[in-house]
């Protein structure tokens, strides 16, 4: 009996033993499965410097996988955004009558946080713009009216003007914009936009401008920070056109929901989208209504769930005195671009701040550009479309490195990524693809040796290699008497290097303080040519960035050879206190 129980003892015992032990490894397994998390702290101010209470933050992560999470604002005007996953975030306050940064000055870069970073965001008073919509009859009830911003802060022309949201007139025929950024307004009303395929008293009419215009002969509405302008608009009652069509290639789910295409209308010349509608479910026909005459651009779309875009190759209509009809349209696949991105450790070097998390903090950018090699433009149009080469996109690694970039449209493409942190570079891009015939390493090296992609194509292996040493240089810009600091002033940095004279990763550059003094960080070890000069714009009115605009960086290469003036960089090293003279060059002049 003594046995038995001695016995039974021991059983229990080692039943109850490996309990805990698989208790203690299910908890020890669900602990390493857990993704580390953080914080992103911060302020909100507004332009005098004061504090925002009750202001919204919004931490947009870049990529797929991570979670948007907002935070407001105490009573100090701080804010706190927790349990943040690894990876890059773009932060935007918002406060209702204010406006963010990046829509008050049209050329702002925008700027991107990893969690423990500390943040201070302004926002602006935004003006109002306010006022009625009547006709012959007296005031228009539930009519559309659309601002677009068409000139900047400083009253420059905007090569892609940007639309706000739609308001409605009451039954006063009284509508209200507020929150907007400093600029020029065309202001129009209209059929309404919201609810797209409803039919409104207004369809048979195309726009009518403030005060009482077609768009060429609009009066454009100048908005100051805070300000509250009235435009009154008398309706004109003019009758516009249908252009209308169908949409081939819409994706149709296997339970049988036909999911629609969206179509744009836009405007040629100005490049402003005039309206937008949707597909009708029976046989995916479309039409825009009070359309005036005109040169224009369709184009049809459709997300998927899995979140890839099928997209039309646009198509020209000229609209003169009747309507349009019999436009097809076919939906495409869009092109994609995957990689991986490596990173280099160098024991002797040793100045990186080596996290597991850095391939989820890299930023990779890929841009369009024009090139003799690339792709005839896939348009079902007899010419090409107008729009120019201007697409941009932007990914970061995943846990394992992996990279993907999605509804690329037909072009030539260079990849262009950012070090995570100080003491790292980008070594090189390259890629080996059967798609491409053979395998190359120069991706990162000549900006003609681009990625050229088809409607559908989809590009892989591209490597990326993040290496460690990179050095770091801060700097000021010195100013003959007389002279005051342009805001369009640029430094940049060029090889001097024969050997990477054509490697698109050795050129930098960066945009000085209001103090003159500005940082270029993840250089590569190495010798390089510097100088200050003007930038140059594109034709969408937005600076050309050195690694992408052959022509321009040829321009920089002269002016710095001429002024040779020259840094050297050994891995690590950080530079302090450069003083870089400015005077224009002879091409500037």
């Amino acid at each position: 009996m003594r046995v038995s129980c001695t016995i039974l003892a021991l059983v229990f015992a080692s039943l109850f033993y490996s309990s805990v032990c698989v208790a203690q490894q299910q908890s020890a397994s669900a602990a390493s499965s857990q993704k580390p998390t953080g914080t992103i702290t911060g302020r909100v101010i507004n332009s005098d410097g004061e504090r925002l209470v009750g202001a919204t933050v919004y931490a947009n992560g870049v990529g797929s996988n991570l979670r948007r999470q907002s935070a407001t604002t105490d009573t100090n005007g701080d804010f706190k955004i927790e349990r943040l996953d690894a990876g890059l975030y773009q932060l935007t306050a918002a406060m209702p009558g204010y406006v963010p940064l990046f829509l008050m000055r049209s050329n702002e870069s925008p700027n991107y946080y990893r969690i423990g970073d500390s943040v201070t965001l302004t926002l602006f008073k935004g003006g109002v713009i306010t006022g009625t919509v009547a006709g012959p009859d007296g005031p228009l009830i539930a009519a559309g009216v659309f601002a677009t911003r068409v000139r900047d802060e400083a009253g420059k022309k905007l090569a892609s003007p940007i639309g706000f949201n739609e308001r409605q007139t009451d039954d006063r025929g009284v509508f209200r914009f507020y929150g907007l950024p400093p600029g020029g307004y065309l202001l129009s009303a209209g059929k309404p936009r919201i609810g797209l395929l409803a039919p409104t008293a207004y369809d048979a009419y195309a726009p009518t401008y403030f005060p009482s215009a077609t768009r060429d002969n609009a009066s454009e509405i100048l908005v100051h920070e805070g300000d509250e302008v009235t435009a009154d608009i008398q309706f004109r009652a003019a009758t516009g056109y249908i252009v209308s069509g169908k949409v081939a290639g819409v994706f149709v789910p296997e339970i049988g929901f036909a999911q629609g295409a969206t179509l744009a209308l836009t405007n040629v010349r100005n490049r402003t989208e005039i309206t937008t509608t949707g597909t009708t479910n029976e046989d995916s026909g479309f039409a825009f209504y009070g359309v005036p005459e005109g040169e224009y651009e369709v184009v049809a779309s459709q997300y998927l769930q899995s979140r890839d875009e099928l997209k039309s190759a646009p198509r020209r209509v000229t609209v003169r005195g009747a309507d349009v009809n019999g436009i097809d349209l076919t939906l495409a696949q869009q092109a994609s671009i995957e990689g991986r991105i490596i990173f280099e450790h160098d024991p002797k070097a040793a100045c990186a701040t080596r996290r597991e998390t850095a391939a989820q903090e890299t930023l990779v950018y890929v841009r369009q550009f024009e090139s003799k090699g690339a792709p005839p433009a896939e348009t079902e149009a007899a010419e090409p479309p107008p729009a120019p080469a201007n697409y941009a996109s932007l990914a970061v690694g995943d846990a394992k490195g992996s990279f993907i970039f999605r509804n690329l449209p037909p072009g030539s493409y260079v990849i262009d990524p950012v070090a995570p942190a100080s003491g790292w570079y980008a070594r090189s891009v390259a890629i080996a693809s059967a798609s491409l015939r053979a395998p190359r390493t120069a991706v990162g090296s000549s900006l003609g040796e681009g990625i050229s992609v088809k409607s559908g194509e989809r590009i892989s292996g591209v490597t990326i290699t993040i290496a460690e040493g990179a050095a770091k240089l801060r700097g000021k810009i010195t100013l003959a008497e007389g002279q005051s600091l342009s805001a369009n002033l640029r430094v940049y940095m060029i090889p001097a290097e024969r050997e990477n004279a054509d490697n698109v990763l050795r050129f930098y550059e960066a945009r000085p303080d209001a103090d003159r003094s500005f940082t270029i960080d993840n250089v590569a070890p190495g010798r390089y040519l510097i100088v200050a000069r003007l930038r140059e714009e594109n034709d969408l009115g937005t600076a050309k960035v050195i690694r992408q605009d052959g022509t321009f960086r040829a321009k920089v290469v002269h002016d710095a050879e001429a002024l040779k003036k020259d840094v050297v960089f050994k891995p690590c090293e950080q530079l302090a206190d450069y003083q870089l003279p400015y005077s224009p060059p002879t091409s500037q002049q």
